[in-house]
C-alpha cells in the first residue's frame, strides 16, 4: 500500500507520537516520503527540504524486512541497556523507543522477531553477521541526542515520516549519513575498495558481509553507479580503514601505474627516495628518543630544568593526578570495550 501522507506540512500525522526525553526546540511535519527511486542510480527520490547529496537507498520498511540491528531495535528492552537508561531505573526499558508510532503498511508481513525481540541474533541481520556497537557504545561515544535514543536509524524512520527538527539535528544527522555513505563516505568507499581488491561485482555478497550490514544500518545498499564513481576515488586516494598494501593491485600512482606494478628507472629513484625518507625519519625519532640534537651526529641538548611548583595543601593536583569519577571509569571502559570489538570484528 501507499505510505501515510499528512493533508498538511504544518499538522502532525494521524499517528500516536510517543512521549520522547527531550522535546526538540521546534517540531514541525511534511508529507511522509513516497518511497519513490530513481531508476538510474536507485535511490531514492530526494527530500524536498533535505541537502541534495542526502540519497539513502532505502526505505524504512526494506530495512525491517531485510533485517537490521539483530532483531532488537524497536522493542525499549531489546538488547543490553546502555549508560543512560539502566535497567534499575528504567525498568521497561529506554522511553521513546517504540514501533507503534509508524504507518502500518511499513509493518505489513515483516515478522515481529525482526524489530521487537528481546536478544541480538546476528541470524536475523539480512547478512547474518553482527555489526556496529551496542546501546552503551553508541552512548558512550557521544552519537546519541536524547530526541532518538536508538540513535540514527530511529531518526531515519521518523524523518522518513515527515518528523522535521529545529535545533540542528536533521542537519547533523544528515552529516553523519555523508561521512559513512556519501560521495567520500568512508565505509561505502571501504567497500568498494574491497570489491576492486577481490576483483568482485559491488553487489557481491560475499565481498564484506559486515561492512554491507553496517551501511544498510544506515539505509544504504551499494549502487552500481556508486560503484563506478566510487572506484575512480580508490584507484587515486585508496580507501578508509583498508591498509595501502592491501591495495597494491588497485591504487595508482601519479605516473598512472597500479602500485606494486613493473617500473623503471623513474620507479627506482621513487623507491630510493621513499627509502631516504624513511631513514630520515627514523633518524629524527631516534634523536628525539634520545633527548634531542643540535644536529645530525651532534651531542644532545640536556633536558630543561622545570621550577617546581609552589608546594601547598590548597592547591588541586594536575587532571592528570585527579583520581577518575565513576563515570569516567565507566566511559573508559567501555571504550576499551568497543575498540575491542571493533578489532574482533575487522573494522579497526
Amino acid at each position: 500500500g501507499t505510505l501515510l501522507e499528512t493533508s498538511s506540512a504544518s499538522s502532525p500525522p494521524s499517528i500516536s507520537m510517543p512521549a520522547i526525553p527531550v522535546v526538540p526546540s521546534g517540531v514541525r511535519y511534511v508529507p511522509c516520503h513516497s518511497g519513490a527511486r530513481d531508476p538510474a542510480t536507485g535511490k531514492l527520490r530526494p527530500f524536498h527540504d533535505a541537502p541534495s547529496h542526502f540519497r539513502p537507498t532505502t526505505t524504512p520498511r526494506e530495512m525491517l524486512l531485510q533485517g537490521m540491528h539483530g532483531g532488537i531495535y524497536f522493542n525499549p528492552k531489546g538488547g543490553k541497556p546502555g549508560v543512560k537508561y539502566p535497567r534499575n531505573k528504567y525498568p521497561n526499558g529506554i522511553p521513546g523507543v517504540t514501533i507503534d508510532e509508524f504507518p502500518k503498511e511499513w509493518l505489513h508481513g515483516v515478522p515481529k522477531e525482526l524489530y521487537l525481540s528481546r536478544r541480538y541474533r546476528s541470524s536475523r541481520n539480512k547478512h547474518r553477521v553482527k555489526s556496529g556497537l551496542d546501546q552503551a557504545g553508541w552512548e558512550s561515544s557521544g552519537w546519541i541526542n536524547e530526541c532518538d535514543p536508538r540513535g540514527w536509524t530511529q531518526w531515519y524512520f521518523r524523518f522518513f515520516a515527515g518528523r522535521r527538527l529545529a535545533g540542528g539535528e536533521d542537519e547533523r544527522q544528515i552529516s553523519r549519513w555523508n561521512g559513512v555513505c556519501g560521495d567520500k563516505g568512508r565505509w561505502k568507499q571501504n567497500l568498494i575498495a574491497k570489491c576492486l581488491r577481490d576483483g568482485k561485482a559491488y553487489d557481491d555478497p560475499t565481498v564484506s558481509p559486515v561492512v554491507r550490514q553496517t551501511l544498510l544500518h544506515w539505509a544504504y545498499e551499494l549502487q552500481e553507479p556508486d560503484f563506478r564513481s566510487g572506484a575512480k576515488r580508490v584507484k587515486t586516494h585508496g580507501a578508509t580503514y583498508l591498509p595501502r598494501e592491501q591495495l597494491s593491485g588497485v591504487v595508482k600512482k601519479s605516473g598512472g601505474k597500479s602500485e606494486g606494478g613493473s617500473g623503471g628507472a623513474g620507479d627506482e629513484a621513487a623507491v630510493a627516495k621513499a627509502a631516504g625518507n624513511k631513514q630520515g625519519r627514523e633518524a629524527r625519532a631516534k634523536r628525539r628518543a634520545e633527548g634531542g640534537a643540535t644536529a645530525l651526529g651532534g651531542e644532545a641538548r640536556p633536558a630543561a630544568k622545570r621550577r617546581a611548583p609552589a608546594s601547598s595543601s590548597s592547591v588541586a593536583p594536575p587532571p592528570s593526578q585527579q583520581p577518575l569519577s565513576e563515570y569516567e571509569k565507566q566511559r573508559d571502559d567501555t571504550k576499551a570495550r568497543n575498540q575491542r570489538k571493533l578489532e574482533e570484528l575487522g573494522l579497526a
